[in-house]
């Protein structure tokens, strides 16, 4: 379908555009100087996949209409351009600017015999080829350089980014690999008559099918002297510019709109021209890539304390005896300026200033210093359960009638009668097992070992009550995995058994006080299923396999250690790892896969096999719980509870809807039992009273999608198990859930309407009543795609669908379950997925993001597409794509999954790596992590209340709410 341009905009805008996007993708976030060059020059357009130079821009005149809204300020790089339109010299020769034609055009003499004068040794030359990266039919272009002709890399890359043949779709050049992947960072590294690949981000492994060609030395090489890397094309066998007379003055001035930047301009004391006139041609001229087809009317002085307004050239004198860098603003911008400036103060953005002002000679290179970040992130709630995996199923007891269950590497402290949760967040991996002490308030927590950061598991021994760090234990005994942890049942020991998955024959015992094993013992089976103390001592402990029962008792008075008795069960059968002590431990009940029981005590100091309840459940006993002195319950798989009095050998049934779910983990509180379940729910069940309460619900699967609206109690959440529910944020609870009757892929709330549209993977969108789960209507966009991103413009008035094609469909929103499809304006399918659509905050544009990292850029209400428009000129949304988030380099912000700005200079960020990061003043480098202990972070979105965040976890499907506060900026 064809593109239409809007009138509004000049040719030369599509070369802002472009320059300015190289001009981010050459930001290298691990450098100690961040620097930028605007190449105003040297910008290509692209044209059936040709590149050809962009003409000179016309002289700009201020147009009738107001441009856009001003975003959020970036950024501070540095830009080496010199406007020479004010030097003055001494030999009067005029000075060549490039006007689009290349380097080797007749009008550019050819360099004569001066780089020699430069140094006196001699300089040799490498010829390399260079090819895109994963182009595999690219052939090469072959390049000339040598270490007089490149000062830094930096200029070599800015070279190479001027090369037409060798522009990447992605952005800028950033990188140079060797063919077998090695990055390339120094011009001393390349060998003569080899090949490279440039690159914008990491290197794809290609087999370039020109990479064996000759390597003749013809002209296309520019081998023996290529363009200046700072891009002035001036002869060389020029002579050099002397340095400015005593009236000149060089400053340094930064377009408003991209803070980031700067250009320099030699000011002539001696002008004939007014100020205002200086504003409107020369700085306008200088500026011209940044302002658009606005003119500069104003300028701030950056000085030691403020931002000052120069309104005059005596002004302006005046003040370059304390600073050379100004801010130069457009109409438009000065009137944000007015309001933002004065709540800002000048070295949270910039450092290394000059004070007093002294002679600049050369070009100032300035590092910004960082915002002293100090944020801290805590947890607020945590919505959800996880009863499908065998590390997170088990609900455990503890004082004060809570319960302990693990989320991840949380673990969530939960009292469901007042509704509190508090969270142990020490560990920084998912949590494998836990065990809890029977007379004190210590728990032990092991986590899983991380091959990026260490090979072995660690154990975590905690005090609940205090939620502090008692000891933090690694052994290279413990392997990757720890499967069972069981504490001593005395109150003055400190022994804890503990199995390895690594080594699931071997049981350790430890001391963690001591942080020492003391002993170890192989069992006969391949694998232990449950150990512990037994007998209320610690000379006797159970150790069951599958198809072994077997007692040590071990002699704690014999240096070494030793196995003093070793009993094995007489009956044969099939252990399901259920066992259980009453509170006296003279009772020692264990489970079978015949829904049997074995009871075991203690006579004259040898365990003994009193009885064995037969068939009591069907199937395997899953669970034994000891409730009381007298009552243990019993439980399968299939949801049938029996309590069984010890006393009267009598048994009572409970029943369990099987709505709910299979039964994963029972513990007893002091209100009844707390029950978990394979379909996510925590039910607390009265053991005298029939009700069941639902005191926890969450999804089956991993959230997909969260939304929400602001001022409101709540929140949606879509999971890949079809569902839809609505929590309520202020109660804690699920309000209502619907199965959705296809796969949800996304979903978007209308601000102003009780509605919700979920898109799917078959082309439909299905919406729903917030209020009553109430299923309105479905809409089908007739195209075999899946929907990929939905969203209503802030004013309601549109629903914008991007689809895995590639193509976005506008719909006008008439009523809660009438929607108009649009089919004028520019539609537009670049075949490559849309991963995001977002709307400016005035709802007049909207922005499409694709899997590329591209986007398309439309006007509304006439829905035409927009090439030339600067998205940094737009105000998007708070909580956006990457592409959307100015404040930060576009080569940082791709590693992110979404960001939201906090305020002008502090924006956070949840990264691809599941780290969420807060950046500060515009630099990775001024980023704080802030640890968690969620594990790895999905996605993120602002929650219904202030300072507060909601986080969808990878591989789990808790909702965690999370409330940031920021002590300094």
């Amino acid at each position: 379908m064809s593109e239409i341009e809007v009138n509004n905009f000049n040719n030369n805008d599509d070369d802002d555009q472009t320059r300015q996007t190289e001009s981010e993708q050459r930001y290298t976030p691990y450098s100690s100087i961040k620097r930028s060059q605007s190449d105003d020059h040297l910008t290509p357009v692209i044209v059936d996949d040709e590149y050809e130079p962009q003409p000179a821009s016309p002289r700009r005149v201020k147009p009738s209409s107001k441009p856009a809204k001003l975003s959020y300020i970036p950024k501070l790089k540095t830009s080496k351009n010199i406007s020479t339109s004010m030097i003055i010299t001494r030999n009067k020769s005029p000075v060549q600017k490039w006007n689009g034609t290349p380097a080797s055009s007749s009008k550019t003499p050819r360099p004569m015999a001066v780089i020699p004068q430069i140094s006196r040794r001699p300089v040799q030359g490498v010829l390399i080829r260079l090819f895109r990266n994963g182009d595999a039919h690219h052939i090469g272009v072959k390049v000339g350089i040598n270490e007089l002709e490149f000062k830094s890399w930096e200029a070599f890359l800015n070279y190479l980014n001027r090369q037409q043949k060798l522009t990447l779709p992605s952005g800028g050049i950033q990188h140079v690999y060797a063919l077998n992947g090695h990055e390339i960072r120094s011009i001393n590294k390349f060998q003569n008559r080899q090949s490279y690949v440039v690159a914008t981000g990491i290197f794809l492994k290609t087999k370039y099918l020109h990479v064996n060609d000759a390597f003749n030395d013809d002209s296309e090489s520019n081998v023996n002297q290529p363009p200046a890397p700072n891009g002035n094309t001036r002869a060389l066998s020029m002579k050099r510019w002397r340095l400015p007379a005593a009236n000149n003055e060089q400053i340094f001035i930064l377009p408003y709109s991209r803070l980031n930047l700067y250009e320099s301009i030699l000011l002539n004391r001696n002008t004939t021209t007014t100020y205002d006139q200086w504003l409107s041609e020369e700085v306008t001229d200088l500026l011209s890539h940044y302002i658009g087809n606005d003119i500069i009317t104003h300028l701030y002085a950056i000085t030691k304390t403020v931002f000052a307004e120069v309104t005059s050239f005596s002004y302006l004198f005046n003040t370059l005896k304390t600073t050379d860098k100004f801010i130069a603003c457009t109409d438009e911008e000065f009137q944000h300026a007015k309001r933002y400036l004065a709540t800002m103060q000048p070295d949270e953005f910039f450092a290394n200033n000059l004070w007093p002002r002294r002679q600049v000679t050369t070009i100032q290179r300035y590092v910004p210093k960082p915002v002293n970040i100090d944020a801290n992130l805590s947890i607020s709630w945590v919505h959800g359960y996880d009863g499908t995996k065998e590390q997170t199923k088990n609900i455990y007891a503890l004082a004060e009638n809570e319960i302990l269950y693990v989320i991840g590497s949380i673990c969530v402290i939960y009292d469901p009668e007042v509704k509190q949760q508090r969270f142990y967040t020490k560990h920084n991996n998912p949590i494998t097992c836990v065990s809890t002490h029977k007379y004190h308030t210590i728990i032990a927590s092991a986590d899983s070992a991380s091959s990026k950061e260490r090979s072995y598991a660690t154990i975590h021994i905690w005090d609940y009550e205090k939620l502090e760090t008692l000891a933090e234990i690694r052994k290279d005994q413990f392997g990757s995995d720890i499967s069972l942890l069981s504490f001593s049942p005395k109150p003055d020991d400190n022994l804890i058994l503990i199995v390895s998955r690594d080594k699931p024959k071997v049981l350790l015992f430890f001391d963690w006080k001591r942080n020492e094993i003391i002993y170890s013992i192989t069992s006969k089976s391949d694998k232990i299923l449950s150990a512990l103390f037994v007998f209320d001592t610690i000379e006797w402990i159970v150790c069951i396999t599958q198809q072994h029962l077997i007692f040590y008792q071990i002699n704690w008075k014999s240096k070494p250690l030793r196995i003093a008795t070793q009993r094995e069960s007489e009956v044969q059968n099939i252990y399901t790892g259920a066992v259980a002590c009453d509170h006296s431990g003279e009772l020692l009940v264990i489970g079978d896969k015949v829904g049997s029981i074995h009871i075991w005590t203690l006579v004259d100091n040898e365990p003994k096999l009193e009885e064995v309840q037969e068939s009591i459940l069907e199937n395997d006993v899953h669970l034994v719980v000891c409730i009381n002195q007298e009552t243990f319950l019993l439980a399968n798989g299939q949801n049938q509870i029996k309590l069984w009095n010890v006393n009267l050998n009598t048994f009572d049934e409970i029943q369990l809807n099987d709505t709910y779910g299979s039964i994963q983990s029972i513990c007893h509180i002091e209100k009844g039992l707390a029950i978990g379940t394979k379909l996510n729910y925590i039910l607390l069940k009265e053991i005298d009273n029939e009700q069941i309460d639902v005191i926890m619900r969450g999804h089956r699967t991993p959230s997909m999608c969260i939304c929400c609206n602001k001022n409101t109690d709540d929140f949606f959440s879509i999971s890949s198990d079809r569902h839809l529910f609505k929590w309520n944020n202020k109660t804690r609870s699920v309000e209502w859930a619907v199965k959705s009757p296809q796969l949800i892929s996304c979903a978007a709330l209308h601000p102003e309407r009780n509605i919700i549209v979920l898109g799917t993977e078959t082309s439909k969108l299905l919406i729903y009543d917030t209020l009553s789960s109430f299923y309105i209507t479905t809409i089908s966009l007739k195209t075999n795609t899946g929907v990929k991103s939905v969203r209503f413009s802030p004013d309601g008035a549109d629903l914008a669908i991007g689809l895995q094609n590639g193509a976005v469909f506008i719909f006008s929103v008439l009523g809660n379950g009438e929607f108009h499809l649009r089919t004028d304006g520019t539609l537009q399918n670049n075949n490559v997925p849309v991963t995001d659509i977002i709307w400016s905050i005035d709802s007049s544009y909207l922005l499409a993001v694709y899997s590329d990292n591209n986007y398309n850029i439309w006007l509304m209400p006439s829905f035409d597409i927009v090439k030339e428009k600067n998205i940094q000129n737009i105000p998007w949304q708070q909580a956006t794509h990457p592409m959307a988030c100015n404040t930060i380099d576009k080569s940082i912000m791709e590693m992110q999954t979404s960001a939201i700005v906090l305020s002008p200079n502090l924006v956070l960020c949840c990264s691809k790596d599941g780290q969420i990061r807060l950046f500060g003043n515009f630099y990775e480098r001024s980023s704080q992590i802030l640890q968690t202990g969620l594990g790895s972070v999905q996605n993120m979105i602002p929650s219904t209340n202030n300072n507060a965040y909601l986080l969808s976890i990878n591989n789990s499907p808790a909702i965690v709410e999370v409330i940031i506060n920021v002590e300094s900026q």
